[in-house]
C-alpha cells in the first residue's frame, strides 16, 4: 500500500487575486490539489471587498491588478484583518520585495514559478516561526 502524503493546506481558505484568468485557473489548481478552499477575486476593489466579507487564511495576491493595485489592496486588508498576504510579481528585486513588506505582505514570490516551487514557497511563509527556527533556543 503506497502512502499518500498530508495535503499542504487541508481546509485552509486562500483568496487567488490575479487578473490573469489563466494564472488564476492554475493557482487554483495547485491550491486545491493540496487540499486548500479556493476563491477568486481579479482585481483589487474585489479582493478588499472579499477580504472585508470573509475570513481567509491566506491571500495570494499579484502586485500588478487593475483598479487599486495588489501593494495598495495589501495595505488596505491588513490594517483590517489579521490575514496572511503573499504577494505574487515578476519584479523580483530588493526594492520590490521591500515595497511588499513595507504594505504587511508577510511573504513575497517571483513570477514564474513551477506549482511545486509554490507549494515550497508557500510552505516556508507560512511555517510558525518555532519550526522556522526562529524562536529562542
Amino acid at each position: 500500500m503506497t502512502s499518500v502524503p498530508p495535503a499542504s493546506f487541508a481546509g485552509q481558505r486562500f483568496l487567488v487575486v490575479d487578473d490573469t484568468e489563466e494564472l488564476a485557473e492554475i493557482l487554483t489548481f495547485v491550491l486545491t490539489r493540496e487540499g486548500a478552499l479556493v476563491e477568486v477575486a481579479s482585481d483589487g476593489h474585489r479582493a478588499v471587498a472579499r477580504a472585508a466579507e470573509e475570513s481567509f487564511d491566506v491571500i495570494l495576491m499579484d502586485v500588478g491588478l487593475p483598479g487599486i493595485d495588489g501593494l495598495e489592496a495589501c495595505r488596505r486588508i491588513t490594517a483590517e484583518r489579521d490575514t496572511v498576504v503573499v504577494m505574487l510579481s515578476a519584479r523580483d528585486a530588493p526594492a520590490d520585495r521591500a515595497a511588499g513588506t513595507a504594505a504587511g505582505a508577510a511573504g513575497y514570490l517571483a513570477k514564474p514559478f513551477t506549482p511545486r516551487a509554490l507549494v515550497e514557497g508557500l510552505r516556508e511563509i507560512l511555517r510558525p516561526a518555532d519550526e522556522a527556527g526562529v524562536a529562542g533556543d
